[in-house]
């Protein structure tokens, strides 16, 4: 097998602070949970089974956190994440979606009214006229606060360009916006989900959404509030929204809880439309095991027919410590009408993409 590609500098990515969420203004008063390791160093990265063989979790075994896996022109795919590495985003390739190597900056000069350090949660969309748009939380002209802005390129990898003037979604007065996520539905709209970070100042925290312009770098019509923390495992945070379409249902993922503790989950919630209402499953679909700790701030990608979610995790025992960071995992997922299956996190997958 092809080995992994380690990055060129690991340690950086405890310079760099990663988010969905870092231990900055976004994170709450609480204590972050750092679990005494079992062992001094890592468990080593396994190499992954011959095709049709299964896997081998996580598939990428470095700092990699609020991941996103597209399918690229080539018949490959390009995975994306939270700054680290010296990137703004970070990127990866595969052939197979198990077996990765490192890319370049998607975004190598961020929007003028912003600066690098905490570009947070990216997501790639390709838009009708065969460009791509990539949405992205960064540092908002008041450098307390994050906002959304929008690049543009005419490669899935980039290098994308923000020539944007303001944020494209920034709520000042509520803590402000992160981890946006664009969604084109069936019946061609777009829309952009993001959530005010409340717990950046104590205040509640909403998943919202909100319709595209038709050219994807500006929002229009009304502000439709989704959701808001209200479930025991949720804590005092909902975030990392994606919405997929499935036999006319719409499933919206999420993170609830601080992705900094074991806490953090996957919640699922479905609807009639875009902008809902979703009605929220209960209890979390994707927890933390003896495997795989804080497992969230997922994204989905459909493989012949098979739908997969790609997320991160801590390796248990070395909870909050960056210099590890957060793993890219992949668990499947099944839907059945307004039900939802996911695999809990496995090192050992007997399934492949």
């Amino acid at each position: 097998m092809r080995a992994r590609t380690t990055p060129t500098a690991l340690l950086l990515a405890g310079l760099l602070v990663s988010g969905c969420g870092a231990t900055q203004e976004s994170t709450p008063e609480e204590t972050p949970t750092v679990t005494a390791p079992n062992e001094q160093t890592p468990s080593a990265p396994a190499s992954a089974p011959a095709e049709g063989d299964g896997f081998s979790n996580p598939v990428y075994p470095y700092n990699f956190p609020d991941p996103q896996i597209i399918a690229d022109e080539a018949g490959g795919y390009l995975a994306i994440a939270t700054n680290g590495n010296g990137y703004n985003v970070q990127t990866l390739h595969s052939d197979d979606m198990v077996n990765w190597s490192e890319g370049d900056d998607a975004l190598p000069t961020l929007a003028s009214w912003s600066f690098p350090g905490k570009v947070w949660a990216p997501e790639i969309v390709r838009w009708s006229d065969g460009t791509y748009r990539l949405y992205y939380t960064t540092r908002s002209p008041d450098p307390e606060w994050q906002c959304i802005s929008v690049a543009v390129s005419d490669t899935l990898a980039g290098p994308y360009t923000d020539s944007s003037t303001e944020p494209l979604v920034c709520e000042l007065d509520e803590g402000g916006s992160i981890d946006q996520s664009p969604f084109i539905a069936s019946d061609g709209t777009a829309w952009l989900y993001w959530k005010n970070d409340g717990n950046a100042k104590g205040v509640d925290t909403w998943i919202r959404v909100q319709q595209l312009t038709d050219d994807g770098l500006g929002v229009t019509g009304e502000v439709t509030d989704l959701m808001q923390q209200d479930l025991p495992w949720e804590g005092d945070i909902v975030e990392g929204a994606v919405v997929v379409e499935v036999d006319g249902t719409f499933h919206m993922f999420y993170s609830g809880n601080g992705y900094w503790t074991d806490r953090y989950a996957v919640g699922h919630a479905t609807a009639p439309s875009p902008t809902g209402p979703f009605t929220k499953s209960g209890e979390p679909i994707l927890v933390t095991n003896e495997v795989a700790a804080g497992p969230g701030h997922n994204h989905m990608i459909e493989v012949d027919g098979q739908w997969w979610m790609v997320y991160h995790a801590w390796e248990p025992g070395f909870i909050g410590n960056d210099a590890i960071g957060r793993q890219m995992w992949l668990s499947a997922v099944e839907f059945d009408g307004d039900s939802v299956t996911v695999q809990e996190p496995m090192l050992e997958n007997p399934l492949h993409p």
